[in-house]
């Protein structure tokens, strides 16, 4: 082939590769929250201030994408489907809201504060992700969760606990956060039962 030839057809060429490129829709990312109804927690009223900073998060779900796991090892991130904010932040949002919503403490703090703080919750998240099998797939989330009691003299832990959760949901991202959303309500439920005892004990 001349060269001006093979020129002109390597140029057609490279226009058909545009024109191909151009015509293909540019995939949305998504953001997903964690969203449910704050459960009713109805018990004695405690004179004291919980702080709720955010959670630690393991390092494989230490960032906004989504994580899957299929099998015992093998994991992956949806590029394209993420959570609105690392999962530290949002969960512990959520949690605060919570134990806020309860009226049963004189306050309860996000971040920083001027109150003094008498008891905190803090912990990690150590897993957050959907779970796919031959089954299909489901939310799991695992809280490892300390409640510690602040004085001028010692910080004491008067609570120590795991709280874990599945539920089963389609293989979508929409489902996925409907259903991890329903697993930390449930956990949600039973940590404000655990810390109102753990804290009513020391009264």
């Amino acid at each position: 082939m001349r060269p001006a030839a093979c020129l002109s057809a390597c140029l057609l060429l490279v226009m058909c590769s545009g024109c191909i490129h151009l015509s293909q829709p540019t995939p949305v990312i998504r953001d997903y929250r964690l969203a449910y109804t704050a459960p009713p927690f109805a018990a004695a009223p405690l004179p004291v201030v919980l702080g709720v900073p955010s959670l630690r998060v393991a390092a494989v779900y230490d960032r906004q994408p989504i994580i899957h796991r299929e099998g015992e090892h093998a994991t992956g991130a949806y590029f394209y489907s993420r959570w609105s904010a690392n999962p530290g932040y949002m969960v512990a949002d959520l949690l605060a809201r919570d134990f806020a919503e309860s009226g049963v403490y004189r306050a309860v703090q996000r971040g920083l504060t001027l109150l003094p703080i008498d008891y905190q919750l803090t912990g990690e998240i150590e897993e957050i992700e959907e779970r796919v099998t031959a089954e299909g797939c489901g939310a799991h989330l695992r809280l490892r969760l300390l409640l510690v009691q602040i004085s001028a003299s010692t910080e004491a832990v008067r609570l120590r606990k795991t709280y874990s959760g599945d539920e089963p949901c389609h293989c979508d991202a929409d489902a996925l956060a409907a259903a991890m959303s329903r697993v930390l309500e449930r956990i949600s439920t039973e940590l404000q039962r655990d810390a109102h005892e753990a804290i009513a004990e020391e009264k």
